[in-house]
């Protein structure tokens, strides 16, 4: 499996157990650690000429995100109701993963 180099990443402001991070190889890669801890539950093309994102940022106020790519192109992106609504008892959760990490 190649590397790829992260060029941003955020926590969604609604959900703490979810969390985006832009590439270099033009993906977004979102982040879901209720449901894997491993990997992105979705990755998507930013661009189609493989241009580097290299920023991202959640808006506070709704389910959508920004990418800015090296172009200067900027999409905002709509998450689904998944990856935008928090589950009960979600920031516990976080606290639980975070504590592990350290043992």
């Amino acid at each position: 499996k190649a590397v790829v180099s992260t060029q941003s990443t955020g926590w969604s402001p609604s959900r703490p157990l979810v969390f985006a991070a832009a590439t270099a190889n033009a993906s977004l890669l979102i982040y879901d650690l209720k449901k894997s801890r491993v990997g992105p539950v979705l990755q998507v093309p930013v661009n189609q000429t493989k241009s580097p994102c290299y920023s991202l940022a959640f808006n506070t106020r709704s389910d959508t995100l920004c990418t800015g790519d090296s172009k200067g192109t900027v999409k905002i992106w709509k998450l689904s109701q998944g990856l935008s609504s928090q589950v009960r008892n979600e920031a516990k959760m976080l606290e639980r993963i975070a504590a592990s990490s350290y043992e």
